[in-house]
């Protein structure tokens, strides 16, 4: 029996060194200043699920390092690790929606991402966090913000009209994305939506997000996502699916 554990144990060791060397071999590689290396250490350690890994090939992106520049790609790792639950990833790709880098502005979404990172004592999410509440209280002051204490803020004013409060938004999941189509033009992109929500009416329920992308060999195309809750688009993506209908769930 215990031949069976260390055998088990050796073997499970084996099994993790390569992917621990490949990220270690990424660190070296990027402190020598030798960013293509760095890139292609820490891609094969991110697709093996090394969520530390996703989050160095998000900054390599974004930050132009290793491999051209590309806003989306960063969003992209940024959302795999931080799906995973790494707290520095989750402040990052809050930030990016906060300022619109790589993914649709969206502030809302860029407060979830932060407050989960908060929730782990990220503390740059935490201070983030602060300074947007304030922005967001004290953005449009009004007359009531001049006579009512902060500290004992009453729900009516004196002559009984309401006081309204700002607070931070609830924790909510954030939305689920699926890939429909690509389309090399705006005309062919609209064509094809109309389409598929003909073929398919349960389509018009969501929202659309476009991408456009660039590639070496396809050149310029539109890509064409639905968003909306997690259930919703699984549930969508299968029916599509089982129609022999293209649908796959990913992160534009």
């Amino acid at each position: 029996m215990k031949m069976f554990m260390f055998i088990f144990v050796f073997i499970l060791f084996c099994l993790c060194v390569p992917a621990f060397a490949t990220f270690e071999a990424g660190q070296k590689a990027f402190i020598h200043g030798n960013y293509d290396k760095a890139f292609l250490q820490w891609r094969q350690a991110a697709e093996e699920g090394d969520l530390t890994a996703q989050r160095n090939i998000a900054h390599l992106y974004r930050w132009g390092k290793g491999v051209p520049q590309d806003l989306t790609q960063a969003a992209f790792w940024y959302y795999m690790a931080a799906r995973g639950g790494l707290d520095t990833a989750q402040y990052n790709l809050g930030v990016m929606y906060l300022r619109g880098e790589g993914v649709p502005r969206n502030e809302e979404e860029g407060i979830i991402w932060l407050e989960r990172a908060a929730e782990q004592n990220n503390l740059k999410a935490k201070k983030k966090l602060a300074h947007l509440k304030v922005e967001i209280e004290h953005e449009f002051p009004t007359e009531e913000d001049l006579f009512v204490p902060s500290k004992s803020r009453p729900e009516k004013l004196s002559d009984g009209r309401a006081v309204k409060v700002m607070t931070m938004s609830k924790k909510k999941d954030p939305p689920l994305y699926a890939h429909l189509a690509s389309y090399y033009t705006q005309e062919t992109l609209e064509r094809g939506w109309e389409e598929l929500k003909k073929n398919f009416p349960q389509l018009s329920a969501f929202k659309t997000l476009e991408t456009h992308v660039t590639l070496p060999k396809k050149g310029k195309y539109i890509r064409l996502y639905i968003k909306g809750a997690a259930a919703d688009i699984r549930q969508v993506c299968s029916e599509l699916n089982e129609k022999n209908q293209y649908c796959l769930i990913s992160y534009p």
